[in-house]
């Protein structure tokens, strides 16, 4: 497992105090700091390249085809991923990208060190970084926009994800985390371990980007 899952599992064992969601939250910080800053150096970089740009996109596509793997395998978080999947989504950015622009078609996919997720309580927590991404991506969808080499939809639908509905799927899914939580009282470190081990996939598959 990657040290920094470990160590930002253990930054806070008592949940009794907290919600999930905010005992979440700030559990994971330092891992989504990690990530926010791998990804806010390229896609807020106002002399991002297309190929730059591509590279995240093929290294979110490996990202999310792991993670979406991992939580289809549970009942209860494969039935949450229905309407949810983003693989759709970053294949039309990418086949865009590649047929449209002058980015090449390396692959950058690389094999990422995953721990794997073992129970449906860290396939929820899994899916607490895959919905929250949907939050933040509206900030860098509006980022993107600037970019002449980018249409208003095309090649940016990953970012874009439910548009209007952002807030509603993710308060939906907030919601179905606090039930099954509530259901399970004692899952508060497993769901944390996933979704530090969901930070971990991502950062492990941007990589040196740039």
């Amino acid at each position: 497992m990657d040290s920094a899952v470990l160590h930002a599992t253990e930054i806070i064992r008592d949940s009794s105090q907290l919600n999930i969601h905010t005992f979440i939250k700030k559990s994971t910080d330092p891992l989504h700091s990690r990530v926010e800053k791998q990804l806010g150096a390229v896609l807020f970089d106002k002399n991002m390249t297309q190929q730059s740009y591509l590279n995240i996109l093929i290294a979110m596509r490996n990202s999310y085809s792991i993670m979406e793997h991992s939580v289809s395998a549970y009942g209860a978080t494969q039935q949450l991923l229905i309407g949810r999947s983003k693989l759709g989504w970053l294949d039309q950015d990418i086949a865009y990208l590649q047929a449209s622009q002058k980015a090449s078609s390396a692959n950058l996919n690389k094999h990422v060190d995953l721990n794997n997720i073992h129970n449906v309580s860290q396939a929820f927590g899994m899916m607490y970084v895959m919905e929250g991404a949907t939050m933040g991506g509206g900030h860098i969808f509006k980022a993107l926009k600037k970019h002449n080499w980018i249409n208003e939809l095309e090649g940016i639908r990953f970012f874009y994800s439910y548009g209007d509905l952002r807030g509603e799927k993710w308060a939906q899914y907030i919601q179905a985390l606090k039930q099954y939580h509530n259901h399970n009282p004692h899952s508060a470190d497993d769901i944390l371990l996933g979704a530090n081990t969901a930070f971990s996939v991502i950062s492990q598959s941007l990589g040196d980007i740039n």
